[in-house]
Parts: structure tokens; C-alpha cells; sequence
């Protein structure tokens, strides 16, 4: 049998284009499976970055290119040496905004469990970024934490802070956001403009932001010997700063560590990184399932697939009551 479906690509900046898929069936090799996408979810920052035409990440051609990494699908098939997925099942995956597709089973994230919806299971990903960015150092009760920025990321690591029961100050100029950080377990919260004067708050700050002043921000606010965990990109699509992002009097007398997540893979596999996704993804979703974690407060809507263009406008609009958006793709 062969699955036709969709695939969202970017041709160039600003660009939407569906591409024609086709998945053979017959052709599935003993350790794949073949799923259909429920809803994927935008990851705002990596996503309309890419959309906008920032500079690229890495180098090489970055155009045309896919985008999306947040993907529930169930599945509808499954080849003979599969062991752990059956029909029916939803799996998370990094699959790109498309709605069908065959993988590995070894590519899965996780199975999600029932009690789980698949709207609130799109954002997994997202909160395993905010958990890897706490993960850096040993965690213990009421450790300061600062989190520097109030998106999906920020937000997601601040309500697994409070599971952690961790002291944690949120910084935004958003009060909408500012009030949610504290709805979501933030002890104190401050607007970022006003914060000029907070020195040696955190022992690990917590940073999502590209803004230089943010940098700065994060540079002041961790205490000596802390650690910075960068989970945004310092710098990208701006100009120079007018300050040493290095400054001695932070970077080399507090001897601050400054962590890249998601990346920090020095030592480790790509198996042994894998398996801290998906250890990882499997936790969130057990909180999920246990109301420990309430995703519904970081999705801000639901576009049909088609619509993507409109989301990412949305986005970038800097909506103070926007956070992020899922596609939903049909059955």
C-alpha cells in the first residue's frame, strides 16, 4: 500500500511550500514502523529564525530546509522485528512538520501514554529542553535558579524547577508572563528593564534568549563558581555588543561555566545522548499524566497545518500573550 501525505518545507526565507510524500508500506524494513502525524509543535525561537532568514546555525546550504521537531503520530504500521510499538500506539518523535513518515523503531522518543492528549504530549520536547538546562549542575531543594526569559522554554523549565522544588526568580518584560512564571511556581519574578542593580542571585542561571542585554543580564546574575546554561543562541542575528560578553570581572574572577544544552555532548555517544532524550521525554510525560505539568498553559492555539505561515506571523508579531502554536494534521 502506499500513504500519500504532506511535508512543510522552506524554499527561502519567508517561503511556505507543501511537499508531495509517499510512503510505501510494502516496502517497510523489519525494524520501522510507519505512523501518522495527530499535531506537531513549533519550536518559536529555532522555527521562525529560520523563517525570518537568520544566519544559519551551522554551516552548509540552509535553504531549502525542513522544519519542525515536536511530532505526535500514531501508528499504523509496524515491520516484523519491531518489539516495543504496535498499530494504534502514539509515539513522539523529531520528525519535521510532515504528516506521514517511517522510521526506526529506535528513533522513538517515547509511547505516550493514554491518559496523556496528544495536544499536551506535542510540547514533550520542549519541556526536555528546559530540564536538560536544569540538569547541568547537581540539584538540590531550594537551589537558586534564575530563568532569563519567559517563551515556551523558559516557562516549561520553570515549572519543572517547582516539581524539583528549587528557589527559582523569572525574568521578563512581560507581566503577562511574569504573572504565569509565578502561576507555574516561580518564587519571585522580575521585569528584566528593572533588574539592573541584581548581582550573585543564582547559583545557575538559566538563559533562552539571543539579546546581548540578556547575556549581561545572565552574567551579573550568576554567583561565583555558577554555572550559565544557554539554551538560546547569544548574539545570533545581531550586531556586536557594546560590552566584553567575556568580561573578566564575571567570566574569569566569579569562574562562571557557561554549558551549551542540548549539544553538551562531550564524552558521550549519540546512543548515550539518545537515551537522555528519551529518559527524559518519558519522565515529562509520566508528570503530564499525574497533572504535575499543565502544557495547555504554553499552547496558545492550534493552526491547521496549511495555516504555518499564519503562526509564524503570529510569533514574530511579539504578541506578549503569545508562547507557541501546534499544527494539526488530519487523520
Amino acid at each position: 500500500m502506499l500513504l500519500q501525505g504532506k511535508s512543510i518545507t522552506l524554499p527561502r526565507p519567508r517561503k511556505i511550500a507543501l511537499k508531495e510524500l509517499r510512503v510505501a508500506t510494502s516496502n517497510l524494513k523489519p525494524s520501522e514502523i510507519v505512523a501518522k502525524t495527530l499535531f506537531s509543535a513549533i519550536s518559536p525561537g529555532t522555527e521562525t529564525a529560520a523563517y525570518r532568514g537568520d544566519p544559519p546555525l551551522r554551516p552548509g546550504i540552509a535553504y531549502p530546509r525542513l522544519v519542525g521537531y515536536c511530532n505526535v503520530a500514531e501508528v499504523v504500521q509496524v515491520g516484523k522485528f519491531v518489539k516495543t510499538i504496535r498499530p494504534g500506539d502514539r509515539v513522539l518523535t523529531h520528525q519535521s512538520h510532515r504528516s506521514i513518515f517511517s522510521i526506526q523503531e529506535r528513533e522513538v522518543l517515547a509511547r505516550i501514554p493514554k491518559k496523556v492528549p496528544s495536544e499536551e504530549a506535542a510540547v514533550t520536547y520542549l519541556y526536555h529542553l528546559g530540564l536538560n538546562a536544569l540538569q547541568t549542575i547537581p540539584l538540590k531543594p531550594e537551589l537558586p535558579v534564575a530563568v532569563i526569559g519567559l517563551g515556551i522554554l523558559g516557562l516549561g523549565a520553570v515549572e519543572q524547577a517547582k516539581n524539583l522544588k528549587l528557589n527559582v526568580s523569572a525574568f521578563s518584560n512581560s507581566q503577562y508572563k511574569l504573572q504565569l512564571a509565578k502561576e507555574l511556581g516561580a518564587k519571585k519574578v522580575h521585569l528584566k528593564r528593572k533588574s539592573k542593580k541584581l548581582e550573585n542571585l543564582a547559583n545557575l542561571v538559566i538563559t533562552t534568549s539571543n539579546s546581548w542585554e540578556d547575556w549581561r543580564l545572565a552574567l551579573r546574575l550568576v554567583r561565583p563558581r555558577g554555572t550559565i546554561s544557554v539554551i538560546g543562541f547569544p548574539g545570533r542575528g545581531l550586531k556586536a555588543p557594546n560590552f566584553n560578553p567575556l568580561d573578566p570581572r564575571f567570566f574569569y574572577y566569579k569562574k562562571i561555566s557557561i554549558v551549551p544544552v542540548g549539544v553538551s555532548s562531550i564524552g558521550r555517544t549519540e546512543e548515550e545522548m539518545l537515551s537522555i532524550r528519551k529518559k527524559n521525554c518519558s519522565k515529562i510525560l509520566r508528570l503530564m499524566k499525574l497533572k504535575r505539568l499543565n502544557p495547555r498553559r504554553l499552547i496558545s492555539g492550534i493552526y491547521d497545518y496549511r495555516d504555518i505561515k499564519l503562526a509564524y506571523e503570529k510569533i514574530l508579531s511579539k504578541d506578549s500573550r503569545t508562547i507557541t502554536y501546534l499544527l494539526k494534521w488530519p487523520k
